[in-house]
């Protein structure tokens, strides 16, 4: 398309110039006039597509291997659409150019999206990220683990952009004992692939870096596309040091992020990712401190009682002490010795009261006392029966005084 103005520049003068604004609303007006420009159909690859939280709306960019124009698509069109494209997607859109005066800017108003197929960016995405995967390149066993108290960080971004200033604000913050180091970068474009490569090289050589952070702010998938090279995928993944990625915006996916040890959403996390919270570490450290001093003062208490317990051992050991415990363990057995023996005496005396008793009973003198007497053969058999002693001729009859001879006759 070619736009012309009525102009007559031979006798044009500073006088006869037009403002900005002027200008602006003339292209608006040309644009609006030209009918084939009101209802067109456009197709070209969907890049960095968002939609607004708070109004609904959709922006995008359409492009193709020569150019790109930004797009539009209001809230109320939304629901009318067959689908919301996403970053990749090949679409042929339908709506009008619009110039946007007061800023200069000509931008697609959409009103409908047909699905094309994906994006030739995309696909060479989806083919080496499953090369890789098949590699073994994103397997969780190859992830190193973060150090719990780094000291050297190293930082591979851009010099001059803003990423490096969050990177160590969030490091001053969280942990302000801890060296960062810059090692720059080109983060964008065809020379990025290269510079990030020897950005790598360069943190491997430096002594005592603890873990590599590789980080950029949000852009468009073109933008970005430099951290889908399959060579700085392979060197990250042989890396030595454990490697963050903090490429883009939390939903911005690089091979980077894949092969990486770990991924940050954004640079600033990936600061939070690599350091401890030296607030947490203070209080974890109050509360260690407070159990020792609870656990010290228990172990005294302790110490003490088995100090106690020691102690009174010790006294009990001294050999006086000893010795006054035999001579009472003496007493109480002599005592009890005692004891026994009386009621020993006693009791034998009393048995032998009985026996007394029991044999004075059995004694045959004192029978023989009462009238009875005893009568022997010649022999010295007793003869307890008539029969026996018609048998004899003389008994021997004995008395409780005496004995004396018998001679037996019949009767």
């Amino acid at each position: 398309m070619r736009l012309s103005f009525d102009q007559t520049p031979s006798t044009q003068t500073t006088t006869d110039a037009i403002s900005v604004g002027e200008l602006n609303t003339q292209i608006k007006q040309v644009l609006e006039s030209a009918p084939h420009l009101r209802q067109i159909s456009v197709r070209g690859e969907i890049s960095n597509f968002r939609r607004q939280h708070g109004s609904g709306h959709c922006y995008f960019s359409l492009k193709d291997e020569t150019a790109q124009i930004r797009c539009c698509l209001w809230k109320f069109q939304v629901p009318r659409v067959k689908f919301l494209p996403a970053d990749g997607d090949r679409v042929v859109v339908r709506g009008k150019v619009d110039f946007y005066a007061k800023g200069g800017e000509i931008s697609f108003i959409v009103e409908a999206v047909e699905f094309a197929g994906q994006g030739a960016l995309w696909e060479a995405f989806a083919r080496l990220k499953i090369k890789l995967e098949k590699e073994g390149l994103f397997d969780a066993e190859r992830k190193k683990p973060l150090p719990i108290f780094p000291q050297r960080i190293g930082v591979i971004t851009s010099a001059s952009g803003a990423v490096w200033h969050d990177i160590t604000h969030v490091l001053e913050r969280r942990w302000p004992m801890v060296a960062a180091v810059l090692i720059p970068a080109v983060v964008q474009g065809s020379e990025a692939p290269r510079s990030l490569q020897n950005a790598l090289r360069q943190a491997a050589s430096l002594p005592n870096l603890d873990v590599l952070i590789i980080a950029r702010g949000g852009g468009s998938a073109e933008d970005l596309w430099c951290f889908n090279d399959e060579a700085l995928a392979r060197q990250v993944a042989d890396f030595p040091l454990p490697v963050i990625s903090a490429v883009g915006h939390e939903t911005d996916f690089t091979i980077l992020d894949f092969v990486a040890d770990h991924r940050a959403p954004t640079p600033s996390a990936a600061a939070e990712m690599a350091t401890p919270n030296r607030i947490e570490i203070s209080q974890h450290l109050s509360g260690l401190r407070v159990r020792l001093i609870r656990q010290s003062s228990m172990g005294i208490s302790r110490a003490r009682e088995d100090l106690q317990r020691l102690q009174q051992r010790a006294k009990l050991a001294h050999p006086a002490a000893r010795i006054e415990r035999e001579r009472e363990k003496l007493e109480q057995l002599n005592n009890r010795l005692k004891s026994t023996l009386v009621h020993r005496v006693k009791s034998e005396i009393q048995q032998l009261a009985n026996l007394r008793g029991r044999l004075a009973a059995l004694n045959p003198t004192r029978v023989l006392e009462r009238g009875y007497a005893l009568v022997r053969d010649n022999n010295g058999h007793l003869v307890t029966s008539a029969a026996l002693a018609a048998q004899q001729k003389v008994l021997s009859v004995i008395f409780h005084d005496g004995e004396v001879q018998a001679d037996v006759r019949e009767s």
